[in-house]
């Protein structure tokens, strides 16, 4: 190959990903497979508190594989399909069918308080108290509150947790914070605080890229992880600290984890993530996580492409 056409494919790739948290595809390798694979097949989204929306949109295709008696999944990803069919305008706007907007009114903005920095986060659902399932999204570096609210952005995939959530007397939260250190952590802690009381079923915490700094640090404290159903952790990075956390240990109150990767990511690649996994597996055998993969996935597919539904109703039922 001809050093011009080598500088254009890069330079190609470069520009890709750069768009909206690289929801696109580049080259890459074949993920490294967790284990041997079982008899247990992909049987939909686990069933529960949200009931199907829009559900032969988003439910995940047939797998590539499934494995670890359901814990890990290889999903099948395609640009054309995702982002090219599914987008008016590829990765910044999706068509339309993919969205139903909320009833007028249904979306607020609040505020909260910490050592005296004020934040903004917007919300929708039961928010007065009596939450049956609350979930509080955790941007990456760039974003604000309004990305976990974008109804067009990531192929429509935040506008279908919005009504899940809402139709299922649930709650939803998407918040400014300071940073991704010690003062944006106490942040996260006091809003986990504040919806804890306001909620009567599961509380997880979502956190997307850089974000992950926060959902690893949550993990090591006890008292928010008494009031912790879940984590996720979305295109993030391993932390090995987890693995001796009270989200893992804390006696008779375990918080699942979810991890979900492309194995294309430009960022993080994702095979520490799969060597975090195996390792955590091996640690605590019958600990709740699960890994799923979407093959030749970037940065931004698990965001556009993780089913909620699934996702959502497997941690509560852990």
């Amino acid at each position: 190959m001809s050093a011009f056409r080598i500088v254009f494919f890069a330079a190609v790739s470069a520009t890709l990903s750069l768009l909206a948290g690289c929801q696109g595809t580049s080259t890459g390798d074949v993920p490294a497979r967790a284990g041997t694979k079982d008899a247990v097949t992909w049987s939909g989204p686990h069933k529960g508190l949200l009931a199907p929306f829009k559900e032969t949109a988003f439910r995940y295709r047939k797998p590539l594989e499934v494995s670890d008696g359901g814990r890990f999944m290889i999903v099948p990803y395609d640009e054309l399909v995702d982002i090219n069919k599914r987008d008016e305008v590829p990765v910044r706007k999706v068509r339309s069918w993919w969205v139903s907007k909320l009833p007028r009114g249904a979306e607020v903005e609040g505020q909260y308080e910490v050592g005296g920095r004020r934040h903004l986060y917007r919300a929708v659902g039961q928010l007065s108290g009596g939450s049956k399932m609350t979930v509080i999204y955790i941007h990456g570096r760039g974003g604000n509150k309004d990305w976990g609210f974008d109804d067009e952005r990531f192929g429509g995939n935040f506008n279908r947790l919005k009504n899940m959530l809402l139709k299922a007397g649930g709650a939803y939260v998407s918040p400014d914070f300071t940073d991704f250190e010690a003062d944006g952590l106490a942040d996260v802690k006091a809003l986990v605080n504040k919806f804890s009381k306001l909620t009567s079923g599961p509380l997880i915490v979502a956190c997307g890229s850089l974000g992950n700094n926060h959902c690893w640090s949550l993990a090591q404290d006890a008292a928010i992880t008494s009031k912790l159903s879940g984590l996720i952790v979305l295109s993030g990075f391993p932390n090995e600290r987890f693995f001796s956390s009270p989200a893992v240990h804390s006696p008779g109150h375990r918080v699942a984890l979810v991890i979900s990767h492309g194995t294309w990511d430009p960022d993080f690649d994702y095979k520490p993530m799969v060597e975090f996994y195996r390792t955590l597996r091996a640690k605590a055998p019958d600990y709740p996580v699960r890994l799923i993969l979407f093959e030749t996935g970037k940065h931004g597919a698990p965001v556009r492409m993780i089913d909620w539904r699934d996702t959502l109703n497997w941690i509560a039922a852990q």
